[in-house]
């Protein structure tokens, strides 16, 4: 075998050295390199993590805010509608308080002429009467004067 090393022209305490520096290497590299990596990675790691744990709350908050629109959108739409009857009612209210009003107002004026009318029927018979007796005293005042045939 010692042929076979000095046939290939292989040291022994060149491959010894060779495996001190693999490892010495190996360990630079590890605390160097390989390390921070490792702590780049389970940084980044965090760093999604908790994207992900912002993202699935911030959903959670947008369905929230969601909701209360939602609830909000109702109530005004509920609220609109209570308005809309209330004005519909208070409209239904002094409409028939001004139909009653007019009404009044038309019932007065009919009896005023109502009353005007019986004033002046009245005030003509009185005239009308008042004619014929002056047309009756003329008549009779016409036949006495009249010689007797």
């Amino acid at each position: 075998m010692e042929q076979l090393i000095e046939a290939f022209g292989i040291d022994a305490r060149l491959i010894v050295i060779q495996i001190i520096n693999f490892f010495v290497l190996m360990g630079l590299l590890s605390y160097f390199l390989y390390k921070p990596v490792l702590k780049l990675l389970a940084d980044r790691e965090e760093k999604i993590k908790q994207g992900i744990e912002d993202a699935e709350q911030a959903a959670k908050v947008r369905a929230s805010a969601e909701e209360d629109k939602k609830a909000v959108l109702t109530s005004a739409h509920t609220e609109a509608q209570e308005v809309a009857k209330r004005a519909t009612a208070f409209a239904d209210e002094k409409a028939g308080e001004l139909l009653k009003a007019a009404e009044a107002k038309a019932e007065a004026v009919i009896k005023d002429a109502e009353r005007k009318g019986v004033e002046i029927k009245t005030r003509a018979e009185k005239e009308s009467e008042a004619e014929i007796a002056k047309t009756a005293i003329l008549a009779a005042e016409k036949i006495l004067r009249e010689p007797s045939a």
